[in-house]
């Protein structure tokens, strides 16, 4: 019986890293342009994903931030790539939902979906690096696709 504890138990750690090391890539890019930050540190943006994988259409989404202390001086434009597995296959609206933001050390921030974990933002904006920084969390809603 103690046997088959401890091989059940190997046979989940042997399996686990290779879930995890799925391979990634970009999925394409998505830029956004915020408007004025609120009082609750909110600051709303508009976006468009451009997609690398040929024939998919851009999509334009509305979007929030969170965690912005000041508002940005002028147009402030946005940049991430769109991260995840290489076997992903783009649906429209994929990128609405909550991202919550994930830093590891030495590493630009980067934003994690919540309903689909799957995919990633990876901040791309060199002049808004403070910007980055102070962004807890962002949501994306579709509001439509290039015809």
């Amino acid at each position: 019986m103690r046997y088959s504890q401890v091989a059940l138990i190997v046979a989940v750690c042997l399996a686990s890293p290779s879930i995890a090391e799925e391979p990634r890539t970009s999925l394409g890019v998505l830029t956004c342009t915020l408007a004025k930050v609120t009082d609750d540190r909110t600051s709303n943006m508009t976006c468009g994903f451009k997609p690398l994988e040929g024939g998919a259409a851009e999509e334009k989404y509305d979007g929030s931030v969170h965690g912005l202390a000041q508002a940005a001086v002028g147009k402030q434009v946005l940049v991430w790539t769109v991260i995840g597995p290489s076997a992903t296959k783009l649906s429209t609206g994929m990128l609405a939902q909550r991202y919550a933001k994930s830093k590891g050390p030495g590493h630009s921030p980067s934003w994690v979906g919540e309903t689909n974990k799957a995919i990633v933002l990876k901040f791309e904006t060199h002049e808004g690096g403070e910007i980055g920084n102070a962004i807890a969390h962002l949501e994306l809603k579709l509001s439509g696709t290039a015809a």
